[in-house]
């Protein structure tokens, strides 16, 4: 019996370290997204109704949301894994050329353009989270916004800074705005990736042989 506890004592101790690592993997899973406020620059005040705000990094990443809501869901958009894919505000080339925006969203009416425009809330009541996601292009990256369910006014959140825009460019139009939301109350989840789970399994098997150990 005391070779096996022996044995056992580095087994559980490796086990118990995996389950460690696993849980600082899911804490770790949203180090990519930075904070719309610094020391010189805030653009968290770019929607009249948000209630939280965050950009996803690298600043200059120039990610789309697409798959919608399959991206914004992978990398759990305020730690929220349940998104689910409304519509948006896009920008489109009509017959001659020329930008147009179009809606497509059923929560919500917008109006205006690229930099600057309104929306309204027009869905019902059953929503418990809504999220606008802003994209542009070259030098930006994807900026989220809770919001409410009212009606409000937006800003293009690609300035310079945060965002290393070319040029002497200081700031630059919104390509799209996809409205994501929740339906209830369900407490938010994050999918957790195979690699964090075969780490929390084995944290799990080290505990419960360290405890058997202690009751021998």
């Amino acid at each position: 019996m005391k070779n096996l506890k022996t044995y056992l004592k580095p087994v559980a101790s490796l086990s118990a370290l995996a389950l460690v690592l696993g849980l600082s993997v899911s804490g770790a899973a949203r180090a990519d997204f930075i904070s719309c406020v610094g020391d010189n620059y805030d653009i968290s005040g770019k929607v009249s109704t948000a209630t939280a705000c965050t950009i996803l990094g690298p600043l200059d990443g120039a990610q789309n949301d697409n798959p919608m809501p399959g991206f914004v869901n992978g990398e759990s958009f305020f730690g929220i894994s349940d998104w689910l894919f409304d519509g948006k505000w896009n920008s489109e080339k009509d017959a001659t050329g020329a930008t147009i925006f179009v809606d497509t969203s059923g929560l919500f009416d917008f109006t205006g353009g690229g930099s600057t425009g309104a929306f309204s809330y027009v869905g019902g009541t059953g929503i418990s989270d809504i999220m606008f996601v802003f994209k542009d292009g070259a030098g930006t990256n994807l900026v989220g916004y809770r919001v409410t369910r009212t009606n409000g006014i937006y800003d293009t959140p690609f300035t310079n800074p945060p965002f290393p825009l070319s040029g002497n460019t200081t700031e630059k139009d919104v390509s799209h705005i996809s409205v994501y939301y929740r339906e209830g109350g369900t407490p938010p989840f994050q999918i957790p990736e195979p690699g964090m789970l075969l780490l929390l399994g084995a944290g799990l098997v080290g505990l419960g042989m360290a405890r058997r150990r202690k009751a021998a």
